[in-house]
């Protein structure tokens, strides 16, 4: 068991965003997008699902194999939603309270 942990810890990419000067992301550790157009874009990543909010956005480069993610526009903001996220999937904080 204990290697299954160390296996799902070294597997995961770090999550990290660096905003340059409002125009620029950058994004480490994405999983999938969701949605997106040019006033938001939706991924899901090691963190969980976030959004970027802003106009004239653009994903100038994309790479689920790194987990990479590059974005220009107007970048206005960036948020996390309160859903959980493990490894990429969605669960339910609903459905696990009534299944315990």
């Amino acid at each position: 068991m204990n290697n299954n942990i160390n296996q799902e810890i070294k597997s995961r990419k770090p999550h990290n965003v660096v905003v340059y000067n409002r125009r620029q992301m950058t994004v480490s550790g994405v999983i999938r997008v969701e949605n997106f157009n040019e006033n938001n874009i939706v991924v899901i990543t090691e963190a969980g699902q976030m959004t970027i909010d802003g106009a004239n956005l653009h994903i100038s480069k994309l790479s689920l194999e790194t987990g990479d993610m590059n974005v220009d526009g107007d970048i206005a903001g960036l948020f996390y939603s309160d859903d959980s996220y493990e490894n990429g999937k969605k669960s339910s904080k609903l459905l696990s309270k009534l299944f315990k």
